[in-house]
């Protein structure tokens, strides 16, 4: 077993090239937080953010709730550093984004699980922090169901769904269980649903307009049962606690 726990240094945040540089020991959160603090937006998130590291992250190339915007991990990285099998160190830490010369190694590393070489250090894309979230959790009677309503709701939002999430009710059933002061935000139950979120980078747009257009052509078309959109922080806090 390798831990790279002790290597938790941020190395660097430029705010201009919207970019940050850490050890492959820093957990997600504190990436998430160093970006937050800096009005930006490190989009990676996981339900294991607390503890899960930038290093592991990468070697698996983690997908996490906003793939459908931003991408896998490997779509988060500008540079890496790594150490290869032979003990020699390839220093690939770049924060150039227009890069056409040689062969692009990095994504060699990433996915790989650590079979090629050992994640360091890396240098991480940052984005404009979003200014306008509408967050709804909907009911659907079926897989089928929640892709087309996925489709609808790309389709009339322009594409700023940044999160879809299909939930099994066996899910919904285990964390209101065991998971204290959650609780199921539909009075019925349902095979399946999904958490829909929308993002856009101006306080002034009409997300939730755009979320509840979404959802009543979904239950016009029998593609959403009941749903529910949160109405403040906390209750958006629940949903994607579920």
């Amino acid at each position: 077993v390798l831990s790279l726990t002790r290597m938790n240094k941020l190395r660097g945040l430029d705010a201009e090239n919207n970019t940050l540089s850490v050890d492959a020991g820093v957990t997600l959160a504190a990436a998430q937080e160093a970006a937050r603090e800096a009005d930006r937006l490190f989009p990676l998130s996981l339900a294991s953010e607390g503890s899960c590291q930038i290093g592991g992250n990468l070697a698996t190339n983690a997908g996490g709730t906003q793939v459908l915007r931003y991408g896998n991990a490997r779509d988060l990285v500008l540079g890496l550093e790594v150490v290869l099998a032979n003990g020699d160190i390839w220093n690939g830490l770049t924060g150039l984004r227009k890069d056409n010369t040689g062969y692009d190694l990095r994504h060699l590393f990433m996915g790989s699980e650590g079979t090629l070489g050992i994640i360091t250090g890396a240098v991480l894309k940052l984005f404009p922090r979003p200014r306008a979230i509408s967050t709804a959790f909907a009911a659907v009677p079926d897989v089928g169901a929640a892709v087309k309503l996925l489709r609808v709701a790309d389709a009339l939002s322009g594409g700023q769904v940044t999160t879809f999430e299909l939930v099994p009710r066996i899910g919904v059933e285990f964390v209101t269980r065991h998971l204290e002061g959650a609780s199921d935000p539909l009075p019925d139950a349902s095979p399946w649903y999904v958490l829909i979120e929308m993002t856009a980078g101006a306080e002034m747009a009409k997300l939730d307009e755009t979320m509840e257009m979404a959802l009543e052509e979904g239950l016009d078309t029998k593609l959403v049962t009941d749903a529910a959109i949160a109405q403040s922080e906390t209750q958006r806090g629940d949903f994607r606690r579920l």
